[in-house]
């Protein structure tokens, strides 16, 4: 199977924003509207795999993403972070972060423990129909 944080149809689809070194994709079984994650271009599984320049740059990112999202979702707070493994949770063999924005009421519905993982009996992957106004709408974002 194929890494789908380097299939170039899915970053066509799903893309935020880019620079250099890093993609932002709109997550595609997200627990909020915005929750993105952030990669390498060049696949690597860990952080420890990855270039001083490629932490820069994605550590970037996230801090632009988040300024953004503030100003135009107005979340109530942000969970950051990254699984690294099978047993942690990872599901997708390429390093990535996860921004998930924290919106007024969410408590009850997204447990903290529960937060990078999935829960296949409550979610489903968006359709290309259901992810395509998340992306166009938060595209703007970054013009």
């Amino acid at each position: 199977m194929q890494c789908p944080f380097c299939d170039s149809n899915i970053i066509t689809k799903q893309s935020l924003y880019e620079n250099e070194n890093v993609v932002v994709l709109h997550n595609i079984r997200p627990a909020n509207k915005g929750q993105c994650v952030v990669f390498p271009k060049r696949h690597t599984t860990n952080i420890r795999e990855l270039s001083k320049q490629e932490i820069i740059d994605l550590i970037l990112a996230v801090q632009l993403v988040s300024s953004r999202y503030a100003e135009h979702l107005k979340p109530v707070g942000f969970n950051y972070g990254f699984n690294e493994g099978e047993y942690a949770g990872q599901t997708v063999q390429h390093f990535h972060f996860h921004i998930i924005p924290r919106l007024d009421g969410d408590k009850t519905r997204l447990p903290e423990y529960h937060l990078f993982h999935r829960d296949p009996k409550t979610k489903h992957n968006l359709t290309d129909a259901e992810i395509e106004p998340f992306v166009e709408e938060l595209r703007r974002l970054f013009p």
